[in-house]
């Protein structure tokens, strides 16, 4: 869910509006408004992506980035860290030592060693047995999960748009390094989803199937991770994009993947003006997904008291991943896309 600012003509709130917002914040799940003017919702008016207009592309031939771009992403790499779960062969090397693939080190030869990777070369100059000791290369399950719900559809650029490119850059990450990449959207419920798949095929189907999601319905992110946790029931790599606004179950959401040992990196997106409104007087304030209403007066002195209550919103939600072990990035929609892809994620351990 999201919020959007009305103009009304109706007369002042009475002193206490503040805790009566604050509380609706609360209750609402501190959903957090987008500003319109004459009523007319900000969501999808300019700043959307080019390739976001599907009428008059062949989702067939989107590749979303130019090849300029590709290159630059092809020179990351996403880390996983719980490589037990990994299966076939693939580019990740796995902490336990197996004679296949990558040469790692040498150790001594021990009784029941099988001869055959005795370094023979180094045996004659030096008399001595020395085994070689590769590491097993690791193929990596990628999913993506990219929240559709109606507040998706607010914010310039519209904050889809921008998780999508997101999650198109990662995808296309994983699939150039061999791993296999899956996943699905979700809003109050897990949504048609992207199959697990490699190579070149796999990258078209997964710019079709970014370009197909559009936003309608709530957000109820712990059903949805249920639902998908239970569709995908190996663990691996979940990227998350979304805009959080669901109090009421991202917490156990995120709980219960970490429980099944998926490694989480979570893109929290949200919009500018969710987080420093700049609308003044008489207002509505509208739950885009729920359609509830409250009229209010907004002064700066209720706009400081919105912006602690986001503040410790964001901050709940960091600790909990911090606590957690999961791998959390907060951007705005107003950050450049290529910035936070090529540098800001970065940051996080499973991005190198």
């Amino acid at each position: 869910m999201s919020f959007e600012l009305r103009v009304s003509s109706f007369g002042k709130a009475p002193a206490r509006v503040a805790e009566v917002v604050a509380q609706f914040l609360r209750n609402a799940g501190r959903k957090i408004p987008s500003v319109a003017r004459d009523g007319k919702s900000s969501g999808n008016e300019g700043g959307s992506l080019a390739l976001a207009n599907l009428g008059t592309r062949d989702p067939k031939t989107e590749t979303f980035f130019d090849s300029e771009f590709l290159r630059k992403l092809e020179r990351l790499h996403l880390v996983a860290k719980r490589l037990n779960w990994a299966g076939a062969k693939g580019e990740h090397a796995a902490s336990r030592k197996g004679f296949s693939l990558e040469f790692s080190d040498y150790r001594r030869y021990q009784q029941g060693d099988d001869l055959r990777y005795v370094d023979w070369n180094i045996y004659r100059r030096l008399d001595r047995l020395l085994l070689k000791v590769f590491t097993s290369e690791e193929e990596l399950n990628i999913y993506l999960l990219v929240d559709t719900s109606r507040s998706m559809a607010e914010g310039t650029p519209m904050k889809l748009d921008y998780a999508r490119k997101v999650a198109a850059a990662l995808g296309y990450i994983g699939l150039k390094n061999l791993d296999r990449v899956g996943g699905a959207s979700f809003s109050m419920r897990l949504h048609t989803p992207l199959t697990l798949g490699r190579g070149r095929k796999q990258i078209l189907n997964m710019f079709r199937f970014l370009n197909k999601l559009s936003s309608s319905g709530e957000t109820n992110l712990r059903a949805a991770l249920h639902s998908f946790a239970n569709l995908f029931p190996h663990p691996g790599f979940v990227v998350i994009v979304s805009d959080l606004f669901d109090p009421a179950g991202w917490r156990a959401g995120l709980e219960e993947l970490t429980a099944k040992r998926y490694q989480l990196l979570v893109i929290h997106i949200v919009d500018e003006q969710e987080t420093r409104p700049e609308l003044r007087g008489d207002v509505a304030l509208v739950d885009v997904e729920g359609g509830r209403e409250r009229k209010l007066f907004l002064d700066a002195a209720l706009v400081r008291r919105y912006q602690i209550e986001i503040e410790a919103y964001f901050k709940e939600i960091e600790t909990l991943c911090t606590s957690r072990g999961i791998d959390y990035l907060r951007t705005t929609t107003g950050v450049p896309f290529e910035e936070f892809v090529l540098q800001t994620l970065r940051q996080v351990s499973s991005v190198e």
